[in-house]
């Protein structure tokens, strides 16, 4: 069952009809039972994967709890974390881990040849291992109480908005949510409702129109095109994947505000920002936090020596691509993205200022507050000459501030370009990791590069289709932080809203329920 079908929207009817008629008890056994019904619909025989999983984490945490010898917790962590890691590395890693063993050995004239088990992937068993595994690394920091309501424990695991796909959310921000009884804000409902649409928008509009021409470019041995026209399939798939996960936890947000419950903001403006260190800030924001809480703040961070940092980096991120998928592609990926965030580091280390910054979104809020309120206030008589025009000082320091602050403007315009790029050429190995499966990944990214810098000879007919779906998938980047706020929008601009999301998605939209790409890992 995908968010995009038809059978979702009447399962999430049903559910919601019997949801608002129930006591806080009532709600929670119906939506574990809702989210249980919804896991199984893929393939029931891996709930009972999920409910072992459930189980073992919840007992575990028990006994850390209970236990306050440091020795007899730290066993009962790492037998957590060995059982965790044992079934994801089953089911997920095995059968890659074999091969790939197999074909080195040979390469040194040994050879072994070891089974391979063929198991189906469990969809979102990475989402939910890395959402338990969570819970019993804080309670055994003592961060948060174990939980002593085993259904509410298993709704928080099994909580079906975020359960196959994300975003990853802490115990200590979901767990509470479940525990005691919800209010449901009309306000908040009209936001859900409004992500909902926008969600749709961006997975059966943007994602699904773009993943046409992606599939086309990577469903060949080699790059489409022998020139920069090749850049196109991989903005049609920088968008894609933008367009589907993002999708996915808009709708995964916007179902949980109808429930009174409320998820992580995942995505913020990936695409606009001018370094790698950035993009991790806004990009799967539940699972780049993920791994600095539990991976690289762990290892040391940034508080050992700096070649020390740079090795943490780097084992982080390929851990983070290898998370993504049992592929070296995804491998190459991870270390990719822990090279570039390297020479940011090494960058900032030598000059003591990065490549790039945006203002957060509180500073932005901040300074509109600021304009807002000069606006408002009533101009003294000695700033304004008779007929209300500033005095010529002002004019003056005016177009000197606007004079300066356009080479700014361009500068960091240009800068988010060049970055955007490096993030394409990061997808292109990313998405070289589910070529099929007689293609060979590395010549994939080699043909790719070498046609990408080549002068076009003419333009594609990709480019309308890329540059109208894509400035869309840009504009909600820009306005991400109004996009949450819908309720606080004019009721004239949120029937225009409402209006276009349905007349894209009815006119635009395909619906032949293809599944979101995040469900592969």
């Amino acid at each position: 069952m995908t968010f995009n079908s038809l059978t979702f929207v009447f399962f999430l009817t049903v559910v919601l009809t019997a949801y608002y008629r129930l006591g806080h008890r009532g709600q929670n056994l119906l939506l574990l039972l809702a989210s249980y019904v919804f896991y199984s619909w893929w393939d029931w025989r891996f709930l009972s994967l999920l409910l072992f999983s459930t189980f073992f984490d919840c007992w575990c945490a028990l006994w850390i709890e209970r236990h306050r010898s440091p020795a007899a917790r730290k066993l009962f962590l790492a037998f957590s974390m060995f059982v965790n890691l044992g079934v994801l590395g089953v089911f997920k890693y095995y059968d890659f881990f074999a091969d790939s063993l197999g074909h080195i050995l040979t390469a040194f004239g040994m050879k072994a040849t070891f089974p391979i088990l063929h198991v189906i992937l469990p969809v979102g068993i990475s989402f939910y291992t890395f959402l338990s595994m969570s819970y019993t690394i804080d309670v055994y920091r003592r961060e948060l109480q174990a939980a002593r309501s085993l259904p509410d424990y298993m709704l928080y695991v099994a909580f079906f908005p975020h359960l196959v796909a994300g975003p990853i959310v802490r115990a200590s921000y979901l767990l509470p949510q479940c525990q005691q009884p919800r209010v449901i804000n009309p306000a908040e409902v009209a936001n859900g409702i409004w992500l909902i649409l926008l969600g749709y928008v961006k997975k059966v509009v943007i994602a699904d129109r773009l993943a046409g021409l992606a599939n086309w470019g990577f469903s060949q041995p080699g790059p489409p095109f022998s020139d920069a026209n090749a850049w196109l399939v991989l903005y049609a798939f920088a968008f894609q994947i933008y367009g589907d996960f993002s999708g996915y936890t808009d709708i995964a947000r916007g179902v949980s505000k109808l429930m009174g419950f409320e998820l992580i903001t995942n995505f913020r403006a990936p695409y606009l920002v001018t370094n790698p260190s950035l993009f991790w800030q806004h990009w799967n924001i539940s699972l780049s936090t993920w791994l600095r809480d539990y991976l690289y703040i762990p290892l040391g961070g940034n508080r050992c020596g700096r070649v020390r940092n740079y090795s943490n980096l780097m084992i982080t991120m390929l851990l983070g691509g290898l998370w993504h998928g049992a592929g070296f592609a995804y491998l190459l990926w991870g270390l990719y993205q822990g090279t570039i965030l390297a020479i940011h580091r090494v960058w900032h280390d030598v000059t003591g200022f990065g490549l790039g910054h945006v203002k957060s979104q509180e500073n932005v809020n901040s300074s509109a507050v600021t304009v807002d309120s000069a606006k408002n206030r009533a101009p003294r008589p000695e700033t304004r000459d008779l007929v209300g025009a500033p005095p010529p000082a002002s004019r003056h320091a005016w177009k000197a501030g606007f004079k300066l602050a356009i080479p700014k403007i361009c500068l960091h315009a240009f800068v988010v370009v060049i970055f955007f790029h490096l993030t394409c050429v990061g997808w292109l190995l990313f998405r070289a990791g589910s070529v099929p499966r007689h293609f060979d990944q590395i010549q994939v990214v080699l043909g790719y590069l070498h046609a990408m810098f080549r002068c076009p000879t003419h333009v594609s007919p990709l480019v309308q289709p890329v540059v109208v779906l894509g400035g869309i998938a840009m504009f909600f980047q820009w306005q991400y932080a109004k996009m949450d706020s819908f309720s606080t929008w004019k009721p004239h601009w949120q029937a225009v809203a409402v209006v276009l999301a349905l007349a894209a998605i009815t006119a635009l939209g395909v619906f032949d329920g293809a599944q979101f790409v995040y469900f592969q890992f």
